[in-house]
């Protein structure tokens, strides 16, 4: 830093965490989370909105204990308040940290290899529930180490909790690669979909891009259409409506971070920007889609730790 003495001084450089308020005027309003050291890892941590005001909260499961500590943060009080509460799931497996949803006025802790751990932030007593995957779709303790958020993912779309998942059918003769989207209903996974890749590939609109007929690597689930689904593919963002087995938008990636081998679905999050954010005009697709998927934004997530099977 250069002072106005032109003397050359250092200023340390803390980790800390913010609340942005994109819909603020410009420049937007950001809140620096009070006693950083106090969140443990930043995979946990979550955030959920209401008309009274936001939570930010991690949980912090401890290994060999039937509890699992709760930290809070509401806009409203201004203070972290910690609290214990009692935890549904064995505490010999540690809880992957595959990212923090809210859905339906809760938050939603994604293991990607067993369940989900969801509760209510607001409530004055959080209670922890357990919503296994489908069965079939739990992995063993290390399972698939390093490549799981390559294949999976779960994500909101259209206000519903979606699990997408990428396997090899063993049940039939070609060993095909599949595809199957999940939805979460009252604590239950409805299959919603599923095809091979091979039925995508085989579609005017995938050799329209010129793109390899190879498995690609998955993004995520678009945020409104619950029937199209992001993928990675030799530099290009591939979106398919998986129901129709037709591509429905097929653009270059511009992540500066991370390079194309080590791109995830925990690398990017999808939303929906507020009508006064959003600029330009919006165009029809050849699927259907209309401004729903101009309003796509994808945010580098790279700032995230390291994630892998715990």
């Amino acid at each position: 830093m250069v002072d106005s003495d032109d003397s050359i001084s250092w200023w340390p450089i803390l980790a800390g965490h913010f609340v942005l308020d994109a819909t603020s005027p410009a420049p937007c309003s950001a809140l620096a989370l009070p006693k950083p050291e106090l969140i443990s890892d930043p995979g946990l941590l979550g955030l959920i909105a209401s008309p009274e005001g936001y939570v930010v909260a991690e949980l912090q499961p401890v290994i060999g204990s039937d509890k699992a500590r709760f930290l809070r943060f509401s806009s409203q009080d201004g203070e972290w308040v910690s609290m214990r509460l009692p935890y549904p799931l064995p505490s010999r497996r540690p809880l992957r940290s595959d990212g923090v949803l809210s859905c339906a006025g809760r938050l939603w802790w994604v293991d990607l290899s067993w369940c989900l751990l969801t509760c209510d932030p607001f409530a004055d007593a959080p209670a922890l529930t357990a919503v296994h995957l489908p069965d079939g779709k739990a992995l063993k303790h290390r399972e698939a180490w390093g490549l799981l958020d390559k294949y999976r993912c779960v994500g909101v779309s259209a206000g519903k909790l979606r699990f997408v998942d990428m396997y090899r059918n063993r049940n039939g003769r070609s060993g095909a690669a599949q595809i199957t989207v999940w939805t979460l209903v009252d604590d239950s996974w409805t299959l919603e979909y599923e095809a091979a890749f091979t039925e995508i590939c085989d579609d005017p609109s995938y050799k329209a891009t010129g793109l390899p007929r190879k498995i690609p690597v998955l993004a995520l689930i678009h945020p409104t259409n619950p029937d199209v689904v992001y993928f990675f593919l030799d530099g290009h963002l591939l979106g398919v409506d998986v129901r129709a087995r037709k591509v429905v938008e097929c653009e270059v990636y511009e992540l500066v971070e991370p390079s194309v081998e080590h791109v995830a679905s925990r690398f990017v999050r999808a939303w929906q920007l507020p009508p006064a954010l959003c600029s330009g005009s919006a165009k029809e697709t050849d699927g259907g889609m209309s401004e729903e998927l101009q309003q796509l934004h994808l945010r580098d997530e790279n700032e995230e730790r390291e994630a892998g099977l715990s």
